[in-house]
């Protein structure tokens, strides 16, 4: 259908050549009322279509998605607005959407949401059921069709709870995943929602058990304290129940907390680590184990202790293992957070309509030690 597509571009510096694309390829779309599952030109294709970069097109084609007109299906390409293909012979696809706050040009490269995002596609094609990438100004149009056999929506990287409550809100009949970190107040999103997170208590807690087994007496932890969300403070608050159940003198006090409304920048975190480790051995000079709320403080605190030549008498743990190569590299121990497994089981469990499942599935974390034991 899209032979016939020409497009004509000015030098309008005011009118972008990827806007006068994207306007003359919904004029198009609509002028031969193009069906509903038909496939845009590859990006490649349209490259040479209308003589501009990869850049510019695939602007174009988000600016469709984005408009409700077009949609994509990872890895097969972009299509005029979702209905029934031919092929299908009548009968609807089953669609699982992906919603995230991230832009999704971005969020296939994300440390964190590529790898959930990862598994979704594993388990999607396990299931032969198709995923569809929504924005935020396309989402009703989805919703609001019956063109497919919507099993549910995946939400990615979304932490405000007024935002979230209102989307689900919205549409009481479909089913919402949240994925990743857990938020303040999601227990009481509506009931057409759910959660896989990762089990930040009980990864605390496995921390603090891990260094209490290597001898260590006297533990002080580091982190940030963000408003997007609570997971930092329910590593700590596992991380502190081990240590009182354990009759070990460590509380509030012994953690030193950066306070952020904003996840701070990479680099930034290993400075504050470092510098944070400093000021807690000034402090408290027979501290045997810092335990830090992620990969980044700890890399910081590692460094610090290599500079001051005391890695041998104090145990450094992380959290996370996004990054691997930071607790590699830094040989300390850290907490992994299984991000493939969450994506997996989302597209697991949206399939599995009959079952019932509790609000939030936890997924258990993996302690990584990078030292040996006491008994090696």
């Amino acid at each position: 259908m899209f032979e016939a597509f020409s497009v004509r571009l000015t030098d309008d510096k005011s009118y972008p050549k990827y806007i006068q694309l994207r306007d003359q390829l919904a004029e198009f779309i609509k002028a031969n009322d193009i069906a509903s599952g038909e496939q845009l030109p590859d990006i490649v294709s349209m490259c040479r279509i209308a003589g501009l970069s990869n850049r510019s097109v695939e602007r174009a084609y988000m600016m469709l998605i984005n408009d409700g007109i077009c949609f994509r299906r990872p890895k097969k390409g972009t299509f005029v607005r979702g209905a029934v293909s031919p092929h299908h012979g009548g009968v609807r696809p089953r669609i699982c959407a992906i919603f995230s706050r991230y832009d999704p040009m971005r969020f296939e490269k994300d440390d964190v949401t590529g790898r959930i995002y990862a598994g979704i596609q594993g388990e999607a094609r396990r299931a032969g059921i198709d995923l569809l990438i929504l924005s935020e100004r396309s989402l009703p149009f989805y919703l609001d069709n019956g063109s497919f056999d919507l099993v549910g929506i995946v939400m990615l990287s979304w932490y405000d709870f007024k935002e979230a409550h209102a989307v689900v809100s919205r549409y009481p009949g479909v089913r919402f995943l949240f994925v990743n970190y857990h938020f303040a107040g999601f227990e009481n999103m509506p009931p057409n929602a759910g959660g896989i997170f990762n089990d930040d208590f009980a990864g605390g807690f496995e921390a603090a058990e891990y260094l209490i087994g290597r001898g260590c007496r006297k533990p002080r932890a580091i982190t940030v304290r963000l408003d997007s969300d609570d997971n930092y403070q329910r590593r700590l608050d596992g991380f502190l129940l081990s240590a009182r159940l354990n009759r070990l003198d460590v509380t509030e006090r012994d953690i030193c907390v950066c306070n952020r409304g904003a996840n701070p920048a990479k680099e930034d975190q290993i400075a504050m680590g470092h510098e944070f480790l400093r000021q807690i051995l000034d402090d408290a000079p027979d501290t045997d184990a810092v335990f830090c709320t992620n990969d980044l403080l700890a890399a910081g605190a590692a460094s610090a202790l290599d500079k001051l030549g005391c890695r041998d008498r104090v145990e450094v743990t992380g959290y996370d293992n996004i990054l691997p190569h930071l607790s590699a590299d830094g040989r300390f121990t850290t907490v992994s957070i299984n991000l493939e497994q969450m994506g997996s089981r989302a597209i697991t469990q949206l399939l599995d309509g009959g079952a019932v499942y509790p609000r939030v599935v936890n997924v258990a974390p993996q302690l990584l030690p990078r030292r040996p034991s006491p008994e090696a």
